[in-house]
C-alpha cells in the first residue's frame, strides 16, 4: 500500500496488487485506494503496569513512548505470522517467515481456499518486490503516521485515555486539514490498543477522484510481551471520474505470531 504513506499496509500487509475481473471495472479507484491505504501503516514491546499519572502532559508522554515501542518491532524481521486478507469478497491467506530471503518471506498460500496457480504466485512475488523496494524509511512507522506534535488528550476514564492527532499521510498532504486521527491508550499496560483515522470532509487525492468517506482502524494485541498488530480494517467510498463510484473495503487479520529464533 507507494504511498496512503506510512507504507504501513505495504510493509505490514504486503497487500498484493493483483486485480480480479471485478476489480478491473473500477481499476482506477481501486488503484488509488490501494495507494492511499498502502500509505498508512508500517510493519510494525514490553509491558509496564505502573500506574499512569492523571495529568495530560504525562499521558502524552506515555502515548509517545508507546508509539516508539510499536516502531521498535519489525514484523518481517522479528516474527513468523499468518495474515488473512479480505478484499472485494476474495480471501487470501499469506504466511511470513523471517528466515527466508527478503523477497521470499511473504508467501501466498491460498485464494478463497484454493492454492494459487503459477501466474497468481508470480504476480504476488512481483508485488512483494515492489512493496519492499519502495519502502521509504523517512516516511514510515507509527511515529510518522501519528504527528506527535499534534497529540491532544480529549477523553480520560478508568483505565484508558483517548488522544486526538493530525495524521501524516504522504499521499494526502494537500488534504491534511480534512483528515483526523485518534488513538486509544491503555493506562495500566501503557500500550496503544487502537488507532483510527477518518476524514472530516471530502478528499481529492488525485485528479477527478473524490473520496467522500474514509476510515481506517488498527487494533493491537499483547503477544509474548510485545504489542503487535492484530487487525486492520479500512473502507473508502467515493467517485472516480463522472460516473464511476467505488466502495472498497479491506480487512486484514494477523495471527499465529511466533518470535523468530536468533
Amino acid at each position: 500500500m507507494s504511498s496512503f504513506s506510512v507504507v504501513a499496509m505495504r510493509r505490514v500487509t504486503g497487500y498484493d496488487s493483483y486485480a480480479t475481473t471485478h476489480q478491473k471495472k473500477i481499476s482506477h479507484s481501486v488503484a488509488l485506494y490501494k495507494a492511499i491505504i498502502f500509505a498508512v501503516i508500517l510493519p510494525l514491546i514490553y509491558c509496564s503496569a505502573d500506574a499512569l499519572s492523571e495529568t495530560g502532559d504525562s499521558t502524552l508522554e506515555v502515548a509517545q513512548a508507546a508509539l516508539a515501542k510499536l516502531d521498535a518491532t519489525n514484523l518481517d524481521d522479528d516474527w513468523h505470522f499468518s495474515m488473512e486478507l479480505v478484499e472485494e469478497n476474495e480471501q487470501r491467506i499469506i504466511s511470513s517467515d523471517p528466515r527466508r530471503g527478503k523477497y521470499e518471506r511473504r508467501r501466498l498460500l491460498s485464494v478463497d481456499g484454493v492454492s494459487p496457480d503459477e501466474n497468481r504466485q508470480k504476480k504476488f512475488h512481483e508485488s512483494e518486490v515492489k512493496r519492499i523496494d519502495e519502502l521509504d524509511p523517512d516516511a514510515s512507522g507509527y511515529g510518522y503516521l501519528v504527528d506527535t506534535q499534534t497529540l491532544e488528550l480529549i477523553e480520560q476514564g478508568i483505565g484508558y485515555a483517548k488522544l486526538a492527532f493530525v495524521p501524516r499521510i504522504k499521499a494526502m498532504e494537500k488534504s491534511r486539514d480534512q483528515v483526523r486521527g485518534a488513538l486509544l491508550l491503555n493506562k495500566q499496560t501503557q500500550q496503544i490498543e487502537e488507532i483510527e483515522i477518518s476524514n472530516t470532509g471530502k478528499l481529492s487525492p488525485a485528479f477527478s477522484v473524490t473520496v467522500d468517506s474514509y476510515r481506517l482502524v488498527l487494533k493491537f494485541q499483547q503477544e509474548q510481551g510485545e504489542n503487535l498488530l492484530r487487525q486492520l480494517e479500512s473502507r473508502a467510498v467515493g467517485k472516480a471520474g463522472f460516473m464511476k463510484s467505488f466502495d472498497v473495503v479491506v480487512a486484514a487479520t494477523f495471527s499465529d505470531y511466533q518470535r523468530a529464533d536468533r
